[in-house]
């Protein structure tokens, strides 16, 4: 780990970029990374006449380096799932750099250094390294930007919109971890919402009172796993347009082409048509109301017969009352090809965060699971479980 953070940071330092510190780098998720200028400020020489103090040469080259931030996510986890659980967690922790390489092409590097889902962990079942972001951004102009390298894809609001910095809750709801998330090999592999193509993107429609209209994505990416070449001819599509008729509301409607590889009755089928829709509205006031509400569909089929058939939705509402926000989500997620999964539940989540500092906030939530009669049949044939946490999130 050390070695990796130094090989960063040596990289950072050589870095030619052209980035103030006090600039921010144009890019559509929001980290909520607090960032330090260090340009100094003006000082008042006399009544009427104001100076800049000049920069030293340290001062100039700091300008020139990217913003390198992050974020811990730790706290504590419950489940009563199974043989219930009882753990101390570190769900995350993200190193980001920021920069620019000219000054309208900008680049961003996320690692991941905490990830323990099924399939990352070592032969010892500890967390692994990952690269999460690694891309370019060049902007033409305000209607077209064009992004390559692995980013994340503009599925849903999740995955695109939020972060686990901004999210207010502490787990995204199944439609991004299950749907956006799914890759073409199976579930024990885990592409983070993630994908190495090539993405335009712009808005189209500015409205002069400090947001657009009408934005839109279109992406072309391998449809395989995060930091590996694709396998085979076919690309993923994933196009999506966000039209906001007001200030703090926007509608978003997303769709994805791939290929999926999957079995039916221990027969295995390559190369299946796969799509994934959702679409979502959403609704925030820094200052008061959060609502915000998505559906999603994934499906794949073989003579009639589907490899996939997923539904999910999600309903969240929450207010903003100063550095507290409630919190109460309501979800559901149907497999309709693996009925006595326990992905087949709905579920009631209740929720506080407190933001204690711009770079500090702490998050608790409570989860009640009720399964469907198929469904319950895995859980030693109890109808329901539930699910408590509580977090930390610590900026730099």
């Amino acid at each position: 780990m050390k070695h990796l953070l130094y090989s960063i940071l040596g990289l950072i330092a050589v870095s030619t970029g052209t980035a103030q510190a006090s600039d921010v780098v144009t890019n559509d998720k929001t980290e909520e990374i607090v960032t330090t200028n260090v340009t100094p400020e003006t000082t008042n020489v006399t009544a009427t006449q104001n100076t800049t103090a000049e920069k030293t040469g340290w001062e100039k080259a700091l300008e020139k380096l990217p913003k390198l931030s992050g974020y811990l996510q730790t706290g504590y986890q419950y489940n009563s799932l199974g043989n219930h659980s009882s753990s101390f967690q570190a769900k995350r922790l993200r190193l980001i750099a920021d920069g620019y390489v000219t000054d309208n092409v900008s680049f961003r590097l996320q690692i991941e250094a905490f990830n323990g889902i099924s399939g990352t962990t070592n032969g010892r079942g500890q967390k692994n390294l990952q690269v999460m972001d690694a891309f370019a951004t060049m902007k033409v102009n305000d209607a077209l930007k064009i992004r390559a390298g692995q980013y994340y894809l503009p599925l849903g609001f999740e995955n695109y919109d939020l972060s686990p910095a901004t999210l207010e809750t502490v787990d995204f709801s199944d439609i991004c971890y299950r749907m956006v998330c799914r890759n073409t090999y199976a579930y024990d592999f885990i592409e983070y919402g993630r994908d190495l193509g090539v993405m335009l993107m712009g808005d189209l429609a500015p409205s002069g009172k400090g947001f657009n209209y009408l934005s839109y994505n279109l992406s072309l990416s391998n449809g395989s796993l995060p930091c590996k070449d694709d396998q085979n001819k076919s690309k993923d599509l994933v196009a999506a347009v966000t039209v906001r008729p007001m200030k703090n509301f926007n509608v978003k409607a997303s769709f994805n082409w791939g290929e999926y590889d999957g079995t039916i009755n221990s027969v295995a089928y390559k190369n299946q048509d796969m799509t994934r829709y959702i679409f979502g509205a959403w609704y925030n006031d820094p200052q008061g109301l959060d609502l915000r509400a998505e559906y999603g569909h994934i499906g794949s089929s073989k003579d009639g017969n589907a490899i996939v058939k997923e539904d999910g939705f999600y309903a969240l509402a929450g207010y903003h009352v100063g550095k507290w926000l409630p919190v109460v989500r309501y979800s559901l997620y149907r497999d309709k090809v693996n009925n006595a999964s326990l992905n087949n539940y709905d579920q009631i989540l209740l929720g506080l965060t407190y933001h204690a500092t711009a770079r500090l906030k702490f998050q608790a939530n409570y989860m009640l699971s009720n399964y469907t009669d198929d469904a319950k049949v895995s859980n030693n044939d109890k109808s329901s479980s539930s699910k408590l946490q509580i977090m930390g999130i610590f900026k730099f």
